[in-house]
């Protein structure tokens, strides 16, 4: 049971960081050069049940998560290609208890930043065809404080390269139908004080594929079918194997409404349809999005003096 329970520990750290990498319909699409995005999200996910090697192993789970994010993103021309340089600063809390399991453990804080740019190989507007390459570096900031309590840090150094491709055709005017596929890894290095005891965790690449299938309803609406697979990222505690891979399906869908030119809503439902290890979790995201015309902020503020 000793094993079982820093198994689910594994996991259950695990689980913040990553869902905050997972993307949402029509995400590499790109906007024009000298484009400012702001993005806020808010996702709170749940689960109530736990399993290990396919079966489940616990119905008295009480899972939940409640995290924010701040993601401005920058998007401009570097030679042929356009590029976003971005961050994301996620902060939150997650709980997972399971007596059945002697299971009670807390995160909360802020987690690690999360620098990244997507760099569009094949930018065509006209054709509605992207295709762009993101790599995606988490910064660590710590796990432990003074009372050896786990924040959503991971302390460790953890590298995710993605691909994605986009393609949109017009059904009706101002109705379109964008497919798109990203597929990425996740790499991690070494975490050498994963618990109080100094324990030594290291974890396997995980391997991801996404797609979204989404269509403009209106003008200014807009929906999306989506499904997430993440497959491997076995752990190894201080030279102990864990069976512990994931191999995880979900879908999703997606709502997305334009306020005005500079501001849309966005709602996302995501479901776990299948786990082999881990928690099967319900999620609910909302984000709000500004994006403004910077070259044009610029001007007005040189004008100005």
């Amino acid at each position: 049971m000793k094993r079982l329970s820093m198994l689910l520990l594994c996991l259950f750290l695990a689980t913040p960081s990553a869902v905050l990498a997972d993307n949402l319909a029509r995400d590499y699409i790109p906007a024009p050069p000298d484009t400012l995005a702001i993005f806020l999200y808010y996702q709170h996910g749940s689960a109530d049940s736990m399993y290990v090697g396919g079966k489940k192993v616990a119905n008295d789970v009480d899972y939940s998560a409640n995290v924010g994010l701040f993601r401005p993103v920058y998007f401009t021309q570097i030679g042929p290609f356009v590029v976003d340089p971005q961050c994301i600063i996620p902060f939150g809390s997650a709980n997972l208890r399971s007596n059945s399991l002697g299971l009670d453990n807390t995160s909360s804080g802020f987690g690690d930043p999360i620098l990244l740019a997507t760099i569009w190989f094949l930018n065509d507007t006209k054709s509605k065809t992207w295709l762009g390459f993101t790599p995606f570096f988490y910064i660590p900031i710590g796990t432990y404080d003074n009372d050896g309590l786990v924040s959503l840090g991971e302390n460790r150094w953890r590298f995710r390269e993605e691909l994605g491709f986009v393609k949109g055709f017009e059904i009706f005017p101002e109705h379109n139908l964008y497919f798109e596929l990203q597929v990425g890894g996740d790499f991690f290095t070494t975490n050498h004080s994963y618990t109080a005891a100094n324990a030594n965790l290291d974890q396997d690449p995980i391997f991801n594929l996404e797609s979204h299938l989404s269509y403009d309803v209106t003008k200014a609406f807009w929906v999306s079918a989506d499904y997430y697979y993440h497959y491997g990222g076995k752990t190894e505690l201080d030279g102990v194997k864990n069976d512990d891979r994931l191999n995880n399906h979900a879908v999703g869908m997606t709502l997305g409404y334009n306020l005005t030119p500079s501001y849309q809503l966005l709602f996302q439902y995501k479901a776990d349809v299948s786990v082999e290890n881990g928690l099967p979790t319900q999620t609910a995201l909302f984000r709000f999005l500004y994006v403004t015309d910077f070259g044009s902020l610029r001007k007005c503020k040189s004008d100005t003096k």
